[in-house]
């Protein structure tokens, strides 16, 4: 959309090499910086699938591109049925399949639904509230000490855990948290801000991950891309961190040891530096791509 930087957008229609009517899938749509790319390379008869958890993303979206016609086909749902999706809509043949997996700028951005510590709402993190139930309040609350120490240490990567931790389960003793600003300031204090990073930038990360059952999902959705590639067909996954890339490594790895792929970056790609000065949320980004074997 107006304003949004897609990240390693040249890198990822470089190595994609969509053609002109092709059918692809963009398992994140987002803002759609990447689909404009992908729908304008694919034209005239080309079609896009883009396929989006959060409803509020999608429907800003959809309009923005709804000047494609019948050449592009938003739907609401998780990647982790993306085989069900794609079959649905008769995308079982494809060419390219992206998965960037950086949150929306436009979820981002909403306050209300609590993703980021930057301006005050519930502690809610769900993708898609109408189908999930677990949200970060229920975690922060309910959750015993362990079982925080454990999470903000498996997914946030978080060296004061354990401190973090304790320090939250005392505090909601006397008050359930229900606001981002309210968790933000008791990760400040039980963690006073040394450098760039945050206090609270990876317990918001871990909170959201196990929310959103993101790395099972991506575990999920990666053979399934795979399966609906044609012979020759690409698949390309931005993630933004360790853990993502770590599964997103793995599985290429195996797959190509099977004989099903041919790995495309030998050395992950990142960011230019030019590119980081104009888009810093790009910084962590890591591209890795593939190509189906006959």
């Amino acid at each position: 959309m107006p304003g949004h930087i897609p990240v390693l957008f040249s890198e990822v229609l470089q190595h994609l090499k969509p053609q002109t009517n092709q059918s692809v899938i963009d398992a994140t749509l987002g803002d759609a910086g990447h689909a404009l790319g992908l729908l304008e390379a694919i034209a005239p008869r080309g079609r896009l699938l883009g396929l989006e958890a959060d409803q509020r993303t999608l429907t800003a979206t959809a309009a923005w591109l709804k000047r494609f016609g019948p050449r592009f086909v938003p739907v609401q749902g998780n990647f982790r049925d993306l085989k069900t999706h794609a079959t649905t809509n008769h995308f079982t043949q494809i060419h390219c399949c992206l998965f960037d997996l950086g949150l929306s700028s436009t979820a981002l951005a909403d306050a209300s639904r609590g993703f980021s510590f930057q301006s005050i709402g519930p502690l809610d993190m769900r993708l898609d509230p109408e189908t999930q139930t677990l949200t970060a309040a229920a975690i922060i609350n309910d959750w015993s000490a362990d079982r925080l120490i454990d999470l903000f240490h498996r997914l946030g990567q978080e060296p004061a855990a354990v401190r973090i931790a304790e320090w939250i389960v005392a505090q909601r003793r006397t008050k359930p948290l229900t606001d981002t600003g309210q968790l933000a300031d008791l990760v400040t204090q039980a963690m006073p801000r040394h450098g760039r990073l945050h206090p609270a930038t990876r317990v918001f990360q871990a909170l959201r991950m196990m929310v959103n059952d993101e790395l099972g999902a991506l575990q999920s959705a990666l053979p399934q891309a795979l399966e609906l590639l044609v012979p020759g067909g690409r698949l390309a996954v931005i993630s933004f961190h360790s853990l993502e890339d770590r599964v997103v490594k793995e599985w290429t790895r195996q797959s190509a040891r099977a004989g099903q792929v041919r790995i495309l970056t030998k050395h992950v790609i990142v960011p230019s530096p030019t590119e980081v000065r104009r888009n810093p949320r790009a910084r962590s980004a890591k591209l890795r791509v593939i190509e189906k074997n006959n």
